[in-house]
C-alpha cells in the first residue's frame, strides 16, 4: 500500500506542471460551457429604438410658417429704387399705371445733356422770340420735351426735328417715318426751330400771337387747346418742364 502511495507521490512530482495545466484548461472548458447553457436558458428581448423623451406641450416644437412665393409677397418700394422705365405716376385709376409722358421720359435723361442742351439753343429761343413775338420759354420748352433734349432719334442727325412736328398736306420738304408716323425733315437744327416759329403762329394757331411774349403758361395752354402735340397734358408738361430748369428767365431778357 505504501509503495502505491509513493509512486502517486512521485508522479504527482514529476508531472505537478502538466497537471496543473490540465486542470486551468478543463475549468476554463467548463466555465464556458456553463455560460453558454445559461445563455439558451434565458428569454431572449427584442432590441428596442430608443425612444425620444416626452416633451412638454410648451416645449413642442412650432410648426414652420407656409412658404411664401415671390408673386405673393408684397413689398413696399420707394420710387428713387425702382429702374427710370419704372417710375410710373399711379394716381390715374385704381390699378392701373399711366403713361410715361414726355415730361418722365425727359427727366430720365442725363442731367448734363440737358443743360447743355439748354445753352446751346437758349440764344435761338430768345432771337425766335423778338421775331415772332412767342415766349423764350415756350420755345425752348418745346424742343425740350419734344426732343427729348436732343436725345430722341427723330431730333438727331438726319431728321434734325426737335419739336416732332408731322408731315401737313403743305409740306414740301423731306420726310421721315417713324414708327408708321411721317414727320418733317431739316437741313439743321436751327431750320426746325424757325418752322416750328412759323407753325405755332400762323393757320389753325394764328390767334396765338395775341397772346403776350412773357405768357409762357398762357401759350402753354393754347398750345394743348389747338391741338399741337398729341401729348396728353400737354400744357402742364410744358409748364413743369419750364419752371423746373427755369425757362422763364429767358422771357425777361
Amino acid at each position: 500500500m505504501s509503495t502505491s502511495t509513493d509512486k502517486v507521490k512521485d508522479y504527482l512530482q514529476r508531472n505537478w506542471f502538466k497537471l496543473g495545466i490540465a486542470l486551468i484548461l478543463l475549468f476554463v472548458a467548463l466555465k464556458k460551457d456553463l455560460s453558454f447553457r445559461i445563455n439558451l436558458n434565458s428569454p431572449v428581448r427584442m432590441e428596442q429604438a430608443p425612444q425620444r423623451p416626452s416633451t412638454p406641450a410648451r416645449q413642442q416644437l412650432k410648426t414652420p410658417p407656409p412658404e411664401r412665393y415671390t408673386e405673393n409677397t408684397q413689398q413696399t418700394v420707394t420710387a428713387a429704387e425702382l429702374p427710370a422705365t419704372e417710375r410710373f405716376d399711379f394716381s390715374g385709376t385704381a390699378g392701373s399705371r399711366r403713361e410715361i409722358l414726355a415730361v418722365d421720359r425727359l427727366a430720365q435723361v442725363d442731367e448734363g445733356s440737358i443743360q447743355a442742351y439748354i445753352a446751346r439753343f437758349s440764344k435761338v429761343a430768345a432771337s425766335e422770340r423778338k421775331k415772332f413775338g412767342i415766349p423764350a420759354s415756350i420755345i425752348l420748352g418745346n424742343a425740350l420735351l419734344h426732343s427729348l433734349a436732343g436725345t430722341a432719334e427723330i431730333a438727331e442727325a438726319g431728321a434734325n426735328n426737335h419739336f416732332a412736328l408731322r408731315c401737313t398736306p403743305d409740306w414740301q420738304g423731306p420726310q421721315r417715318t417713324y414708327a408708321g408716323q411721317c414727320y418733317r425733315q431739316y437741313e439743321n437744327a436751327w431750320t426746325s426751330f424757325r418752322d416750328h416759329s412759323f407753325y405755332i403762329t400762323t393757320g389753325s394757331f394764328s390767334h396765338l400771337r395775341q397772346l403776350s411774349d412773357t405768357d409762357y403758361k398762357g401759350w402753354a395752354d393754347a398750345l394743348e387747346k389747338a391741338g399741337f402735340s398729341q401729348e396728353k397734358d400737354l400744357g402742364r408738361q410744358l409748364v413743369k418742364a419750364i419752371q423746373v430748369y427755369g425757362l422763364e428767365k429767358l422771357d425777361r431778357r
